[in-house]
């Protein structure tokens, strides 16, 4: 088993006005730019290599940690941590989707027209996992909130509607074992991020 330590990107302006993102390519606020420069990796974590998401919030976030850390090692991209695709509902705020699609909006198997449902993460986020199981050594993973989500659901059976039944903090790391078959088991929720 391989760790990895998933951090969720920095904060973004449509995350403050409660717009869904899913694939577009918003950057960091200001507010989101100091609350990376902030954080502080534990010491076991400073070396290792780093895989985010192609998308800007992340590589924004990615190269922030780096620059705070310089022995963290290069940084790599890979499609399958982006996003939940919400299809034509990105860009408008999440309680207008839930007055329009009801209670549905948060089950396991919806899918926004165009979009793909929290189900149909599993099999990238899998295959995520079982890949970068064959890695030596811990690595650093910044992606997003519905990603990280679905290695909790991997890791704990739970059946990804509604909301986690443990919370995970924007502000931590969440830390999971990746096994080669691409399941995965928590290490740690939680992880400060403090110096």
């Amino acid at each position: 088993m391989t760790q990895l330590v998933f951090l969720r990107h920095g904060l973004t302006d449509w995350n403050v006005e409660r717009r869904l993102q899913g694939r577009k390519d918003i950057p960091l606020n200001d507010d989101g730019r100091d609350m990376v420069a902030a954080w502080r990796l534990p010491k076991a974590l400073i070396d290792c290599p780093i895989v985010s998401s192609p998308l800007i919030r992340c590589m924004e976030t990615a190269e922030i940690l780096k620059s705070a850390h310089p022995e963290l090692g290069a940084i790599e991209t890979d499609p399958r941590l982006m996003e939940k695709s919400w299809g034509i509902w990105e860009g408008r705020n999440l309680h207008e989707m839930e007055a329009t699609e009801g209670d549905s909006a948060h089950n396991a198997d919806h899918r926004p027209k165009n979009g793909e449902s929290r189900r149909d993460m599993l099999g990238r986020i899998g295959d995520f996992l079982g890949e970068a199981a064959k890695q030596d050594g811990p690595r650093i993973v910044i992606t997003h909130r519905g990603v990280i989500r679905t290695v909790y659901g991997i890791a704990t059976g739970w059946d990804l509607s509604g909301e986690t039944p443990d919370e995970m903090s924007r502000r931590r790391g969440q830390v999971f074992d990746a096994a080669t078959d691409g399941s995965a088991k928590i290490t740690q929720l939680n992880l400060p991020l403090k110096g």
